[in-house]
């Protein structure tokens, strides 16, 4: 996901048309429409309704607003933060991160090894997985860390956590059953399942649709935007808990051991590089004993 297109969605929203937006992003109308469409079919939601050349927000469009403002404000604190230890010479790294592990504590462990380490300068880059191969080879790019290992043989990947899926729930929601196979066919029969942002999901979700009757699938391709939905108790997911580690300890989401299946296809991060890098080699040493 491109954050310019999020920058784009709260531009329209605060302004009130694709014109007034593009006066003030100072590109063209046509391009705006193109980012709106973009997240949309990234988020698959609608994010405006449409009239002529009337525009409003949709229900699920306001709440991405302030979802939205939020990643972008932390996205620049995170920018300033990293910038401000020294104006001395920095030892740069360029690291590209999934957008789907904004929410596992990346960017903290990134900011204390700065802290730490105040000779080193990191760029962070949200990036998705297409072409991040090519990027490390050309050297645009020195560090990925993602939910895939990398394809070349002239890169290398390893394996910095690996997790079972859980069911993930809002802590408002009280589970129905004594036994665990009765809490899991009350919560499928109350609440939609969101999947979509995990490829993982795939056998887990043909093994759940044999075993429960399932009330709803909802796709959502974005994991920081399901994981808003499921602490509003409006569905239920499937993550690992690396990704909402902060809700539960906020004790704002809770998890259910789904079984064994899910220990089958467990959810991975990778790092991947180039070889033969010194500079990085601190800052691979200190993301290694983090993830231990």
């Amino acid at each position: 996901m491109d954050l310019k297109w999020i920058k784009t969605f709260i531009t329209v929203y605060e302004e009130g048309s694709f014109r007034a937006a593009a006066e003030k992003l100072f590109i063209s109308q046509p391009s705006i429409t193109v980012h709106i469409k973009a997240l949309e079919e990234e988020l698959q939601v609608q994010l405006f309704k449409r009239e002529h050349t009337k525009i409003t927000m949709t229900e699920i469009g306001k709440q991405y607003y302030m979802m939205g403002k939020k990643l972008l404000a932390q996205v620049e604190e995170d920018k300033r933060t990293i910038k401000s230890f020294s104006n001395n010479k920095k030892i740069r790294i360029v690291m590209a991160l999934s957008s789907s592990l904004t929410s596992a504590n990346i960017l903290k462990i990134v900011h204390n090894f700065m802290y730490a380490n105040p000779q080193y300068e990191i760029e962070i880059r949200m990036q998705e997985t297409n072409h991040l191969d090519d990027l490390l080879k050309n050297e645009q790019i020195d560090i990925v860390i993602s939910l895939n290992r990398t394809k070349s043989k002239d890169l290398h990947s390893e394996q910095i956590l690996s997790e079972s899926a859980k069911l993930i729930y809002s802590s408002n929601t009280q589970l129905v059953g004594d036994t665990f196979d009765q809490q899991l066919k009350n919560l499928f029969d109350s609440y939609p399942l969101y999947i979509g942002y995990l490829d993982e999901h795939a056998p887990i979700m043909e093994w759940l649709g044999k075993e429960y009757k399932i009330k709803q699938f909802n796709h959502v391709k974005d994991s920081i935007f399901a994981v808003r939905l499921i602490k509003e108790n409006i569905g239920i997911g499937i993550l690992p808990e690396f990704q909402v580690a902060s809700e539960i300890a906020e004790e704002q989401l809770k998890v259910l051991d789904i079984g064994a299946i899910a220990s089958l296809y467990r959810i991975n991060i990778y790092i991947s590089y180039k070889r033969d890098q010194e500079h990085i080699q601190p800052f691979l040493i200190y993301l290694r004993n983090q993830f231990q």
